[in-house]
């Protein structure tokens, strides 16, 4: 896999090229040990990857990127995952968005439209097995 190169989408925004054809996923964490733990558990699978650590970050790089699935904490700095949510789900083409929050009784994912919630803690085997089923049914969906 070629060696992560530098975007600018804002506060921390990284992109790690994948292969022709993969689909892109945006992680969006304010911890960088949870962006780091998500794209080690991902990367391998061969998509390509996009990190960005704020809400405003986020925006910019999903509105760049074009990403498939949006893995997406709910307490980020400067806009907050729901309403990141919210604004990515405005696209006639949206993402796919998994929010991730350790309250999980306290988000609403369906007010803003998000496609599901992962727990925090996860376990990164967990997630990747989640984000497999959630892009091989969008591919079915496309197809």
């Amino acid at each position: 896999m070629p060696a992560p190169e530098t975007g600018r989408a804002g506060t921390d925004a990284r992109v790690a090229t994948g292969k022709a054809g993969m689909h892109t996923i945006l992680i969006v964490d304010d911890e960088p040990v949870v962006r780091a733990l998500l794209t080690a558990a991902l990367g391998p699978a061969g998509s390509r990857l996009v990190e960005a650590a704020d809400g405003s970050a986020a925006l910019e790089a999903a509105w760049r990127e074009r990403p498939d699935l949006v893995l997406l904490d709910v307490g980020l700095p400067k806009l907050n995952g729901v309403d990141v949510c919210a604004a990515l789900k405005t696209n006639p083409q949206p993402p796919l968005v998994l929010l991730m929050t350790g309250n999980v009784d306290g988000v609403d994912a369906g007010a803003c439209g998000a496609d599901g919630i992962i727990a925090k803690p996860f376990l990164p085997l967990d997630v990747l097995r989640r984000v497999q089923a959630e892009l091989a049914a969008l591919s079915t969906a496309a197809a």
